[in-house]
């Protein structure tokens, strides 16, 4: 585990709510409630953050205390300073975190993205180890409205914040909806400049996974059920695939580890990086993660470093921060040499 810790690393797939660690959330209760006398809904609280293993459910409910926790701008700037931090000292190099800007009782959209923005802004600052991006998200589950809407919103911060706003994300349960109906929406991002890292393939859909192809994703979220022609096509084309390990065994879109399809890409040469999606949600880092994928598909220290060296060109990093990148894997490769 100490190479895996020590290994510069870099997180592509990560969302900023279910990247709470349960100290966070325990931190991030005191700060909004203060320490009042439990309640039930405590106790179901204070077991879930008791490192205890959960239940795919009790997984889920994290999510609803997190953005019950991040529901204004005191909490919500605490918990992103947090997620960096966290990230900084499991010596994540570079990061892309993800959220859906949102409107709560305490808060409008433009104070939430202001928020997580101006927090990033300031982290850099306490942790200059660590470079952070943002990719805002549109919820397809929240409709098109909401969609148009968090649109404009990500343009106008763009023009505040282009050093930080690199891309969106498309997410949210996919039941329902139609890629097609958000195209338009997402095109208005994507020609002044925004990356897309789209979740797609997340459930068995080869038409919608060709329809995202055919509009220009740059990246894959999570890609799980990507076969056949679209598969040959992701590859021809070098789309990266953002592979989640753990998030996908425990919400069961894989069977296991040894199942997952990160092995078959691993083997057949995709562009492909390794991710944590949510790890205080999952209880895990970016350097289990890694551990995970070295130990299940036999890939050596070389394989794991060359797989995170890879990873560079698959950031939204502008040229210069690519280049100093890859001068902090030369120089850890070098304190390899040396040992």
């Amino acid at each position: 585990m100490d190479f895996f810790q020590k290994l510069p690393k870099i997180e592509l797939h990560a969302h900023l709510n279910g990247s709470l660690s349960n100290s966070t959330l325990s931190e991030l209760h005191v700060l909004k409630y203060g320490k009042e006398p439990a309640t039930e809904r405590d106790e179901s609280f204070y077991k879930i953050t008791a490192g205890q293993n959960l239940t795919l459910k009790e997984c889920f409910q994290k999510f609803k205390y997190a953005h019950d926790l991040t529901d204004q701008p005191e909490t919500l700037a605490y918990a992103t300073r947090a997620v960096i931090r966290d990230f900084a000292v499991d010596n994540v190099i570079y990061l892309e975190l993800r959220t859906t800007p949102k409107a709560t009782y305490h808060m409008t959209k433009t104070q939430y993205l202001t928020t997580v923005l101006e927090t990033i802004r300031q982290a850099q600052k306490d942790y200059p180890t660590v470079t952070v991006k943002l990719l805002p998200s549109i919820d397809r589950s929240k409709g098109l409205q909401e969609a148009t809407e968090n649109v404009s919103l990500v343009l106008e911060m763009h023009q505040l914040y282009p050093d930080i706003i690199k891309g969106m994300d498309l997410s949210g349960a996919p039941y329902g909806t139609k890629f097609s109906d958000f195209a338009t929406i997402l095109e208005r991002a994507k020609v002044r400049g925004l990356k897309m890292a789209l979740h797609c393939g997340e459930f068995p859909d080869d038409d919608e996974v060709w329809e995202m192809f055919q509009f220009g994703t740059d990246r894959i979220g999570h890609g799980t059920f990507i076969g056949g022609s679209n598969l040959k096509f992701a590859k021809t084309n070098r789309i990266p695939f953002e592979c989640c390990l753990t998030s996908n065994v425990k919400c069961s879109t894989v069977k296991s580890y040894e199942d997952h399809h990160f092995k078959k890409l691993w083997k057949a040469k995709h562009e492909v990086c390794i991710c944590t999606d949510d790890f205080g949600v999952f209880d895990t880092s970016l350097s289990d993660e890694l551990r995970i994928c070295s130990e299940t598909y036999g890939l050596s220290t070389q394989d794991i470093l060359q797989l995170q060296e890879n990873t560079i060109e698959y950031t939204f990093a502008s040229e210069a921060e690519k280049q100093q990148l890859t001068k902090l894997f030369d120089l850890f490769k070098n304190t390899l040499k040396d040992n």
